[in-house]
């Protein structure tokens, strides 16, 4: 039986970037990025081991959630060059909870006036209670 060596993954710069742009957080982004090399190490490997020639200039690997990679091997070393995805962003706030937010500053706001003018008021009445 004949030994490989494992197939290394690594990430280009520009690769990166554009991972870390899909992952906001930077512990998710982390943990995803090396479950992501891992998972496109086994897939070269069983690839490999099947007899299967992959594009070392120009490898697109595709996921069911949207995710899309560009790979180029270079000096033994497959890397990943390009990221992007065709799904809907999920680093947002949501809008409804933006505009409670919102509503929720200018109420504190309003209060805030509004309880100055009643102790400004009550300063004119009797001016002996300061607080």
């Amino acid at each position: 039986m004949e030994s490989r060596r494992p197939v290394e993954v690594e990430f280009t710069r520009s690769g990166w970037r554009q991972f870390a742009g899909l992952h906001l957080c930077p512990g998710a982004r982390f943990i995803l990025g090396v479950m992501l090399r891992y998972e496109v190490a086994a897939y070269i490997s069983a690839h490999d081991e099947q007899g299967i020639a992959l594009d070392t200039t120009c490898q697109e690997v595709h996921y069911d959630s949207g995710l899309y990679m560009l790979l180029m091997k270079c000096q033994g070393v497959w890397y990943i060059t390009e990221v992007w995805t065709t799904s809907a962003p999920t680093g947002f706030v949501p809008v409804y909870l933006w505009q409670k937010v919102r509503r929720g500053w200018r109420d504190l706001l309003a209060r805030v006036l509004s309880g100055w003018r009643n102790v400004t008021a009550s300063l004119d009445r009797h001016p002996e209670v300061i607080l």
